[in-house]
């Protein structure tokens, strides 16, 4: 999703636990696979480095929400899953606006971006792109979740010029922003359906195992000094 194919390492080390990738991912993913990737120096900051995505020719990447359009039996090219929060008041004129954005041409997240924000229809054509990348990033989480913090630096790499958390207010059908203290995670309302998700993963599957487990051995059920 890059525009040039390429991210600081750094930020990935952000985000490896919610992408699954084993802890030792810089040598076992990246320096194992060196027709996919390539690994230099960063020039503008000393000490990091770069990861770059070498065989960009047969990349052929779906986004995930090209699955929930492909199962639909209308004409929705462009159209997102929205599912609002219960209780939300949808005016006549909310549902007006959202129709009619619902129906925006915007670039896709893994095509080359072509759209320019000039005037007012290049901006909602740049807002819905916005909208799509953070929608890929955020399904390919383990758990469909991830920190505003942590998304923030892929913004310039992946050509994002918007206050991504402002992009997630105005989106309340496609992204749920959850506040704790000063920790902000965003994650897909359409993932989840009673605080799981609707379709689980082996990673997701054994963490909230060893949570389960962790909960139980706080309350003294199943500790290994209990005699019970």
């Amino acid at each position: 999703m890059s525009l040039s194919h390429r991210l600081p390492l750094r930020a990935v080390f952000r985000v490896w636990r919610e992408l699954g990738l084993p802890d030792d991912f810089e040598h076992s993913v990246i320096h194992q696979n060196p027709s996919l990737f390539s690994l230099s120096d960063n020039p503008n900051e000393p000490n990091t480095h770069i990861v770059e995505l070498v065989d960009t020719g047969s990349k052929n990447f779906t986004p995930a929400i090209e699955s929930w359009r492909r199962s639909l039996q209308k004409d929705s090219s462009f159209e997102f899953n929205l599912r609002f929060p219960p209780g939300m008041r949808l005016t006549k004129d909310y549902r007006a606006r959202i129709k009619a954005w619902q129906l925006v041409p915007y670039t896709g997240p893994y095509e080359p971006c072509t759209t320019r924000g000039s005037g007012k229809n290049g901006r909602r054509m740049m807002e819905k792109r916005a909208v799509g990348i953070m929608h890929e990033f955020i399904s390919l989480t383990v758990e469909k979740m991830v920190e505003v913090e942590k998304i923030s630096h892929f913004k310039k790499w992946f050509g994002i010029e918007l206050n991504v958390r402002d992009l997630f207010l105005d989106h309340p059908g496609i992204f749920y922003l959850s506040t704790k203290g000063y920790r902000h995670t965003v994650l897909l309302r359409e993932a989840y359906e009673k605080g799981r998700l609707i379709e689980p993963n082996p990673i997701y599957d054994a963490r909230r195992r060893l949570l389960d487990l962790m909960l139980l051995m706080r309350r003294g059920i199943g500790s290994l000094t209990n005699n019970h």
